[in-house]
This record gives C-alpha cells, sequence and structure tokens, in this order.
C-alpha cells in the first residue's frame, strides 16, 4: 500500500494543469469549441464517470425522465473529484462527476477553463461525514494523537483532507506537524478492511458506511465534518467553459435535471428512490452496481439549498483553507470564478 504525506499536494493537480495549459493552446488556435456527439436519434452525447456505491444524481435524474433530449455515455467509474476534473479538462468527459469545490477552485486557479453548475453533495442533518479509528488506536478528539499516524481517505487535495486539515488546525497543530500525519488514498469500499488489516490508523468516511465498517472492525467516531464545518454543500458537477458557452440546451437540461434528482432524494424515502434507481442500473446494464449501493447509501445527498443551487459560502470557505496553505491566491480569484447557477432554474 503507498501512502502519501499531506505536504505535496499540489502534484495532484499537476495533470489539471498540463490540460490547462493544453486547452488554452487550443483556445488560442481558436479550436476549443465544445462539439458535442450526437446520438443516431438526434440526441446530444453526453460522456460522464460515476462513484461506485452510491447513487449518482445524474442517472438518477434520467431514471426520472429529466434529460430528454440527452443519451449518457458512461466511460468509467473515478475514486475521486480531483481525478474526475483532470477527466473534465483534457475532454475525457462532458461533465465532471461531484467534485469538492475547494478541488474546482484551485483547478479554476491554475487556469482551468471549467465552472461547478450544482452542488450534489454535502452535509445536513440527514448525513455528512466523520472521522473514525480503530478501537485501541489511540487516538482521541485532540487531533495532536494524529501525529505520526495513517488516515484513509478516498483521495488527496479533496473534501475529506480539507476537513481533516481545518480540525487540526483549529486543534493548534502547526503545518510542520499536520504534515506529521499521512494521508492514504483508498477506494471506500476498501477502506474497513485496511482498518481492520491495521494498516490505517482512521479514516474519513460518509456516514453510509459506518455500517458496513462497524460489522468489519470496531470502530469508534473521533468527530464529524459538521462539528468543523456545520452544514455545508461540500461539491457539485462541473462543466468547461466551452461546453457553458456552446451548448446551452444540453447544459439547461443537465443542470435541471440533476437539480430535480437532489430534491427527490431528499423529499423521497430511501426504498423510494433506490426503486427507481436500481430499476435504472439494471435495465441499462449495471446490474452489478445495484447490491453495492444498496449496501452503502444511506439515502441522502447532504445537500442544503433547493435544487443544489451554489452559494458563495460554498466556495469562500475553501478559498481561505487553499489560501493558507499557499495553493491559490484568495486575491486573484473569488467564487463567481469558481461556479455559475445560470442554468439551474431554482435560482431564478
Amino acid at each position: 500500500m503507498s501512502t502519501t504525506s499531506t505536504a505535496p499536494v499540489r502534484r495532484l493537480l499537476a495533470g489539471t494543469a498540463a490540460a490547462a495549459a493544453l486547452l488554452g493552446g487550443l483556445t488560442a488556435c481558436g479550436a476549443a469549441g465544445a462539439d458535442a456527439e450526437t446520438a443516431a436519434d438526434g440526441s446530444t452525447v453526453v460522456r460522464y464517470q460515476s462513484y461506485p456505491g452510491s447513487v449518482d444524481p445524474l442517472q438518477l435524474a434520467d431514471a426520472l425522465g429529466k434529460l430528454p433530449g440527452i443519451t449518457l455515455k458512461k466511460v468509467g467509474d473515478v475514486q475521486g473529484g480531483p481525478e474526475s476534473l483532470r477527466a473534465l479538462a483534457s475532454k475525457q468527459v462532458d461533465i465532471s462527476s461531484s467534485a469538492f469545490y475547494g478541488a474546482i477552485a484551485q483547478t479554476v486557479a491554475t487556469g482551468v477553463p471549467i465552472k461547478a453548475v450544482v452542488s450534489t453533495y454535502g452535509t445536513n442533518a440527514k448525513t455528512g461525514s466523520a472521522v473514525v479509528a480503530k478501537k485501541g488506536s489511540g487516538l482521541t478528539d485532540d487531533p495532536h494523537s494524529f501525529i505520526g499516524k495513517k488516515v484513509a481517505v478516498n483521495t488527496l487535495g479533496a473534501n475529506a483532507e480539507a476537513v481533516l486539515d481545518t480540525w487540526f488546525a483549529k486543534g493548534g497543530l502547526s503545518r510542520d506537524e499536520i504534515k506529521k500525519v499521512t494521508l492514504v488514498p483508498l477506494p471506500p469500499l476498501n477502506t474497513a478492511q485496511a482498518l481492520k488489516n491495521g494498516q490505517v490508523d482512521a479514516a474519513y468516511i460518509g456516514v453510509g458506511q459506518l455500517k458496513a465498517t462497524q460489522d468489519a472492525v470496531p470502530i469508534e467516531t473521533v468527530f464529524k465534518d459538521s462539528d468543523v464545518i456545520g452544514f455545508y454543500n461540500g461539491g457539485g458537477v462541473a462543466l468547461r467553459n466551452d461546453w457553458i458557452k456552446d451548448q446551452k440546451k444540453a447544459d439547461q437540461t443537465l443542470v435541471s435535471g440533476i437539480a430535480y434528482a437532489i430534491d427527490y432524494i431528499e423529499s423521497h424515502s430511501r426504498e423510494e428512490t433506490l426503486a427507481v434507481y436500481t430499476k435504472w442500473l439494471k435495465e441499462n446494464g449495471y446490474a452489478e452496481a445495484a447490491p453495492v449501493v444498496e449496501k452503502n447509501w444511506n439515502g441522502s445527498t447532504g445537500v442544503s439549498s433547493k435544487g443544489g443551487v451554489i452559494a458563495d459560502k460554498d466556495i469562500s470557505v475553501w478559498l481561505d483553507w487553499l489560501g493558507s496553505r499557499g495553493d491559490v491566491d484568495p486575491a486573484k480569484i473569488t467564487p463567481a470564478d469558481v461556479y455559475t447557477n445560470e442554468f439551474n432554474p431554482n435560482a431564478k
């Protein structure tokens, strides 16, 4: 198992920066238009990736019949938002998977022309994330107990790292002490086994993973993300600026469909949502994903705004964090550079 210190996070987005340079060159040559693929029935093909083990709002929107004129084309799964943003920047996909707003902000700051368009996950009264530790690990609610320990996260440079970093700093750890905590990127479905085997001492997990993790290994909750940040919209999906400019009809359909799916999840029971979603998975060739979703998904996106409308505060809290690390210059980027609610009917 590879482990990674919290120090060299800038390397994580190196691929995104390279993609920014590529896109910049294409723009200069006038060849960066967002020409969409058209399906045989005349619909617009939208290439996307998704996360295993959860309800994908884009797929659910299709299951609910809210993507007329759109044909979805899945091109794989991703483990985290930064990976999805790199795929978006390099035009491997047309819409990103759910990505942490801090990662989107940092990507925009490197010059990549993308914008978040709708919130798809967060923490509310129904759901959120927590840092859990294997019983007997010696970890407590004193951040100093984490020095020299290993913590599993789904990916680096994203939501988990931002919350951990903020908690460490609020608890009095210096930047040098924070660097002594090793973050281990692991697929969420492998985290419980890593805790059980002692490969990591703690893990940042969604509440949907709690039961499966508790079934595998005795754990205790150290803190919840809401203890550090409160309730918040943590991230959303993004589009490239050229797509935003050139595919207005598809943009409107995608964002309004996802917004509808977000509200559907929050206003319906877990069982009702799963009935619609797993039927779609089976009908579209993803039957093997259904049992994993049924086991791990807890029934809420955590989004606190109607239809996933994005607010300045959703971005500014992470710009402050990125600025404190020297990853961005807050004077050179504003929340308005990072998102748009142009296509969300709930923002009117």
